[in-house]
């Protein structure tokens, strides 16, 4: 059922431990959570992804099966290509629950615990985020390089491939620990999606051995790869293709094509009737240009707020970049979301900034 170390050569000491330590964390708090009869809540960042919902509700599904009451506290609401994972029954809304701050009541039961995946700080959880804060103490799972806390309940490790991949050996850690099956199919497929998207279907330099085990040992389990790539890289409504070509006729180019830049104004969404995610292919697409180091998309968001989308290829550090407009992730992927600012002003000042450091 496990995976043991002496049958993944590359399947090292320190992922070993971590699982593990994180594991035990996780069978006690579930333990703590039957006896008091309360729920937890797992904490995605806001701006979802496939990672984020992925390893949150894959998380939530192995907490389940230990016999815990779990949710996933969602930002905003679930992005229409990720339907096809049959996850609605394990998400809140904690937002669209006018009486949730002061009664803290999880369908009909006390909210007693908060973890996080994906993500480690409440500022990042969108309108979630105050409720992740009441906690002191939380668990948290997470591959972001710019979480700077450590202690025994937080397990980071930049140099996987996604939240999903971690949370799913925790997962396994819990099944030799515990010897239940813990992994059912939509709990590998909800993994699975998470891995699929943040290694862009194993083609990004974040996929690592491990990462493959994983999504052998979960396409065992019952995760369909075809299906979750078809809807979360293929599939793709009239208005989101109409959008998304024209955010790629109106790319420009900077630092002697090494920086591609674009932006997508409301109106656009409107014009073409597409959703949030019409132009979520377009920022890797740039990067793949001949010659661009550097990929930016900015796009004004339904509530009026901008987002902003950072893709490198090899040296340029997305990272540091996105701090400077208070976000943050990865050195090749990252992104920030910025209020009370007009688009091309943005777009101007995220360029000036980006011409510094290219």
């Amino acid at each position: 059922m496990g995976i043991e170390k002496n049958n993944v050569n590359t399947y090292n000491d320190k992922y070993l431990a971590d699982a593990k330590r994180m594991a035990e964390h996780f069978i006690a708090a579930a333990a703590k959570l039957k006896e008091n009869g309360e729920t937890a809540l797992i904490f995605p960042h806001r701006s979802v992804d496939g990672d984020c919902v992925g390893s949150a509700c894959g998380l939530c599904s192995v907490l389940r099966a230990l016999g815990a009451d779990a949710y996933v506290a969602m930002p905003e609401k679930l992005p229409e290509d990720m339907s096809f994972l049959g996850i609605e029954d394990l998400l809140f809304f904690p937002w669209n629950v006018p009486s949730f701050e002061e009664d803290r009541l999880v369908e009909g039961k006390p909210y007693g615990a908060a973890y996080a995946v994906d993500c480690s700080e409440g500022n990042r959880m969108g309108d979630c985020g105050k409720y992740f804060d009441m906690f002191d103490e939380h668990l948290i799972v997470d591959h972001h390089q710019s979480v700077l806390v450590r202690n025994d309940n937080i397990w980071v490790m930049p140099e996987a491939s996604s939240a999903s991949e971690l949370c799913f050996y925790v997962a396994i850690a819990i099944e030799e620990i515990t010897g239940k099956d813990v992994i059912d199919q939509r709990a590998a497929e909800c993994f699975m999606a998470g891995i699929v998207t943040d290694t862009g279907r194993f083609t990004y330099t974040n996929t690592n051995p491990e990462t493959l085990v994983a999504a052998g040992i979960l396409m065992a389990r019952g995760a369909n790869i075809n299906d979750v790539s078809y809807n979360l890289f293929d599939r793709v409504k009239v208005g989101n293709y109409r959008i998304s070509a024209a955010a790629r006729l109106t790319t420009k180019f900077f630092a002697d094509g090494k920086i591609a830049v674009t932006f997508v104004p409301r109106e656009l969404f409107d014009e073409y009737g597409a959703d949030a995610q019409g132009v979520d292919d377009v920022v890797a697409a740039m990067r793949d240009i001949d010659g661009v180091e550097l990929a930016m998309m900015l796009r004004t968001l339904e509530n009026g707020s901008i987002r902003g989308n950072l893709r490198s290829k090899s040296y340029f550090d997305c990272s540091k970049l996105a701090s400077k407009f208070g976000g943050g992730g990865h050195a090749k992927a990252s992104g920030f979301t910025v209020t009370g600012i007009d688009l091309t002003e943005l777009a101007d000042q995220v360029l000036e900034e980006a011409l510094k450091m290219i």
